[in-house]
C-alpha cells in the first residue's frame, strides 16, 4: 500500500517570500567587511598599521622614482599584501623594511608561498592569525625577528589548504 501526500505548490506573495533586495545585501557586505577592516587594523595598530596606498605612495616618492607605477606593479603581481576596502586599497604596514620602504624578503617567500591559495583578505589575515608553529604569535609579529618559522608555518598551510 502506497500513500501519496497531496502538497499544493507554495503560492508566491509579493513582498513576502524574497531574496533580500540587493541593495540590503550590499548593505550587509559592506558592514562585514567594514568590520574584517576593523579587526585587521587592531590586530595590527602594534605592528605599523594598516596605511592607504595614495599615503604610501607619498611616502614611497621619498625613496623610489615613479613610486605609484611601482606599488601598483606590487599590488597587481601580488608581492605585497593589500585589501581593498570601499574604493582604497590598504597595505599592512609591517611587510616594509625601514626607512628605505623595501618589502622584507621574508614576507616576500610568504606571500608566494601562500599566494594561490588564498585570496587577498585571507593572506592579510593569515599575518594576524595566531600560528600554532609559532608558539601562537602573530606571523606579523614574528617576521622580523623569526622569518624562518613564519617561512616554515606558511609552507605547512600552502601544503594542509592545497589538500
Amino acid at each position: 500500500m502506497t500513500i501519496t501526500l497531496a502538497t499544493r505548490p507554495r503560492e508566491f506573495a509579493p513582498g513576502r517570500d524574497r531574496w533580500p533586495s540587493e541593495r540590503a545585501l550590499q548593505a550587509t557586505w559592506d558592514i562585514v567587511q567594514e568590520r574584517r577592516l576593523a579587526a585587521l587594523g587592531a590586530a595590527l595598530a602594534r605592528h605599523g598599521g594598516l596605511v592607504p596606498a595614495d599615503q604610501l605612495c607619498c611616502l614611497l616618492r621619498m625613496h623610489w622614482d615613479q613610486p605609484l607605477s611601482r606599488m601598483a606593479r606590487w599590488i597587481v603581481r601580488r608581492e605585497v599584501v593589500s585589501v581593498s576596502w570601499r574604493t582604497q586599497i590598504w597595505l599592512p604596514t609591517f611587510q616594509f623594511e625601514r626607512p628605505s620602504l623595501d618589502i622584507r624578503p621574508a614576507v616576500s617567500e610568504v606571500i608566494v608561498a601562500l599566494r594561490q591559495v588564498y585570496d587577498d583578505w585571507e593572506l592579510a589575515e593569515w599575518f594576524v592569525r595566531p600560528h600554532d608553529l609559532l608558539a601562537r604569535r602573530m606571523p606579523a609579529a614574528e617576521i622580523a625577528c623569526n622569518p624562518g618559522a613564519v617561512k616554515e608555518a606558511a609552507r605547512l598551510d600552502r601544503f594542509v589548504n592545497r589538500w
